[in-house]
């Protein structure tokens, strides 16, 4: 009888460290991490506005193919997919895409929905992390080969009363703020921290041919509570651009910061 007893009390025991076990992945523990967002910027300039008349009707003309990224895309397979509009120095709505190293494949809208055909545009975003994609076109090539540039777009990367300054330029930008001068080379990135209120100036020039900083852009940022800013020195696309460098900046408001895990 004594035998029968410890053996009940191990079957017991055994039957608690499993229930243990299922109840941590209940809460969450083996469970796989969560959604994360992926935002579009792509940049550049729109081609030149032109019509035509037709029995005295004015009627505006499409762009010509590949001037302009598609006006929309879609991610996912299937009946549902998820369907994202572009407008050139605009951030998209950002789109729920899974954890984890997989590609995130972006098809135009209007492909057909086959998985064998080439995307319009395959990211590899970080395992983890919500995700700016920015998007441009060398000169001379069409919006049918897109480059891209990934950053972080979380509350830690990019916290409210903060700038960031992207150069997308092949050469060397100067960054002038009020009294301070920063060399920032192609493809780098730039965080300032800059408290809500303050009107900050920024004057912006590129290396031109001759290896000297020309000026072209001249302006100011100021935050208002909980944002931050962004600012992107990309080559103009237009047709025969008066300078070869542009400037988009926008404000917007900052995530919240994550939650202290209990």
């Amino acid at each position: 009888m004594h035998l029968h007893n410890v053996i009940r009390r191990i079957l017991f025991l055994v039957a608690l460290t499993l229930a243990a076990g299922h109840g941590q992945g209940a809460d969450g523990a083996d469970k796989p991490p969560p959604p994360r967002s992926l935002r579009l910027l792509p940049l550049g300039e729109s081609p030149p506005f032109r019509q035509i008349v037709t029995d005295g009707v004015r009627y505006e003309q499409e762009p010509e193919p590949g001037s302009i990224p598609p006006r929309q895309i879609r991610f996912g397979e299937g009946d549902k997919p998820t369907l994202l509009r572009l407008n050139l120095g605009r951030a998209t709505e950002p789109i729920k895409i899974p954890a984890g190293t997989a590609a995130v494949l972006l098809r135009e809208a209007t492909a057909p929905n086959d998985p064998a055909l080439k995307p319009w545009l395959t990211l590899h975003p970080p395992e983890t992390g919500d995700v700016l994609a920015v998007l441009w076109r060398d000169p001379g090539t069409r919006w049918t080969l897109p480059r891209s540039l990934l950053f972080a777009d979380t509350a830690a990367a990019l916290p409210a009363g903060s700038i960031r300054i992207v150069n997308l330029l092949p050469v060397d930008a100067a960054l002038i703020f009020a009294e301070e001068r920063v060399i920032l080379p192609p493809g780098k990135a730039l965080i300032k921290p800059l408290a809500t209120g303050t009107d900050l100036p920024v004057q912006i020039a590129f290396k031109n041919a001759t290896g000297q900083f020309q000026r072209f852009y001249s302006g100011a940022v100021l935050l208002n509570p909980n944002e931050r800013a962004q600012i992107f020195i990309h080559r103009a696309d237009g047709e025969k651009p008066r300078l070869p460098a542009k400037v988009v900046t926008f404000n917007e408001t900052a995530p919240p910061p994550p939650k202290p895990q209990p």
